[in-house]
């Protein structure tokens, strides 16, 4: 972008900033105050939006292209049938597909609809209105179609299963390496920085970090169609062994007391160090959503003062009214889409004064269309950084009081050094 597009971009921006306030304001007296059907309200209040902002692009954004009365009116026309059209329409669906799919309040699903039209508007005025060359209506509904690629139905494609597939392969393999290594355990101790994040977990602190599996040329896996999720967070839990903590977390204490997004829990299967559960779970992020899941878990020692665990789904499913008497779940893989896969990676090191507890957290979920991404991206980050972080010091408040063994006898299923 060159720096006089640069600077009409500012301005557009400045004048759209004033035309959202004009919106949500309208948005706000015509709903709000006066009970008008949001999606109509919606419609009206972009109207008002689109008048304002002519004017002030008329006269300030695109003031050297606008001297004089002459053309005014025909630039009133395409202004009002590219960006009017485009907005109206743009506003209504994805307001509209906010609300529904995100069950949000209209205002900010509005703000949502507004940050996913703007860039197509600003092309639009600048190419079209203010430039008499392109046809408006076929430039209109080519940014529209652009616009709405990707946030139809979310579906699971057989393609984004098989990368998932080759996601976890690449990352299962890695974690295999690391756990036979001689000197180092933890994936904190193969990361950059490793020394300094050791030093600030066994001192008490907290350490959650982004990752990426990349496949054997150093390449970042690609998912089609979805998007991987994928943290790694380490803890010390002062003052227990690790025999006591594995027991706590096999037999003592109920997912639901160390993971606040876990509303009930119960135990389907068990053989040996391998159990089958099922979790009734709310994620909370953007939208909150809540599933019936099932999950495969074995737990393994990995040689004295080591031991590892393995969570992999093996059932996802959405539910609709959750708590509700009409409760029930969504076909699986044609849902929302923002969980469709949760693997967990765990790691227990015996240390002095406790044990270290790292999880990595690797998800699957319909992609970001990329319009949103600035918008939606940090939000996703943040949430799953926080949510990380709260469960590992969870347990480690709760499972020194609860994890102890019993002195009179171990469990028939524990692990075997």
């Amino acid at each position: 972008m060159d720096r006089h597009m640069a600077r009409r971009w500012l301005m557009f921006n400045a004048v759209g900033g004033m035309g959202v306030g004009v919106q949500l304001l309208t948005l706000g007296l015509l709903a709000d105050g006066l009970g008008l059907d949001y999606r109509l309200g919606t419609a009206l209040a972009v109207l008002a939006a689109v008048l304002h902002n002519f004017v002030w692009h008329e006269h300030w954004t695109w003031g050297d292209r606008c001297a004089g009365r002459r053309g005014r009116w025909a630039r009133l026309g395409s202004f009002t049938l590219v960006n009017g059209s485009l907005s109206i329409a743009g506003n209504v669906l994805f307001t509209s597909l906010y609300v529904t799919a995100f069950d949000i309040h209209h205002v900010p699903a509005n703000l949502m609809a507004i940050a996913t039209c703007s860039v197509a508007n600003f092309l639009a005025s600048h190419h079209v209105v203010f430039r008499a060359a392109a046809k408006p209506a076929a430039l209109a509904a080519a940014l529209a179609a652009g616009n709405v690629t990707g946030l139809g139905a979310a579906e699971l494609k057989d393609k984004t299963v098989a990368a998932w597939e080759r996601y976890v392969a690449a990352t299962e393999r890695r974690i295999a390496g690391e756990l036979d290594d001689a000197e180092r355990f933890l994936a904190l101790d193969f990361a950059r920085g490793a020394a300094e994040a050791r030093r600030k977990v066994l001192a008490g602190g907290v350490v959650v970090e982004r990752m990426q599996a990349r496949d054997a040329a150093g390449r970042k896996l690609k998912v089609p169609s979805g998007a991987i999720h994928h943290w790694r967070g380490s803890i010390l839990i002062p003052g227990i062994t690790l025999d006591d903590l594995l027991h706590g977390l096999m037999h003592a204490v109920a997912p639901e007391e160390i993971q606040k997004d876990v509303l009930e829990s119960r135990l389907i299967a068990s053989e040996g160090d391998r159990r089958e559960v099922f979790l009734k779970v709310r994620r909370e992020s953007v939208v909150t959503v809540h599933y019936n899941t099932e999950h495969r878990v074995e737990y393994s020692r990995n040689g004295p003062g080591r031991a590892s665990s393995r969570s992999a789904s093996t059932r996802i499913a959405e539910l609709e009214d959750a708590g509700l008497p009409a409760e029930r779940e969504k076909p699986i893989g044609r849902d929302r889409g923002f969980l469709w896969r949760l693997n967990a990676y765990w790691r227990y090191q015996a240390v002095d004064g406790g044990v270290v507890v790292e999880c990595e957290s690797v998800s699957l979920s319909r992609g970001v269309p990329p319009v949103l991404n600035w918008m939606i991206r940090p939000i996703i980050n943040r949430t799953a950084r926080a949510a990380l972080s709260d469960t590992l010091t969870s347990m480690a408040r709760v499972l020194p009081e609860r994890a102890v063994i019993p002195a009179e006898t171990l469990p028939a299923s524990w692990p075997a050094p």
